[in-house]
């Protein structure tokens, strides 16, 4: 059985802050579904943060070569996966989690 999506038209639960955001940003929904797909996951705080750096561009540049223009992307999502927030931050030090 295969299951495809249409991950333009993919509706998560955004918070009228995470749509504003994005769109600040420049945050597409396909960049949402690849931070949720093959993000680094961390949890903090009762939220869990998804994040692609450099690691995850060169372990998926096989299978997503569009990583790359994502490097420093990174999504906040409460714990039942409302996007809460979508920030960019290529200095993962400066990130607290």
């Amino acid at each position: 059985m295969t299951i495809s999506m249409n991950f333009e038209q993919l509706s998560l639960g955004f918070s009228k802050h995470a749509v504003k955001r994005s769109s600040q940003r420049g945050i597409k929904p396909r960049h949402v579904a690849n931070i949720l797909k093959f993000g680094r996951k961390k949890y903090q705080n009762g939220a869990v943060y998804y994040s692609i750096g450099r690691r995850e561009v060169d372990k998926y540049k096989s299978i997503c070569p569009g990583l790359k223009e994502m490097n420093g992307m990174h999504l906040v999502t409460s714990l039942n996966g409302a996007v809460i927030t979508l920030f960019r931050n290529k200095d993962f030090r400066l990130i607290r989690y």
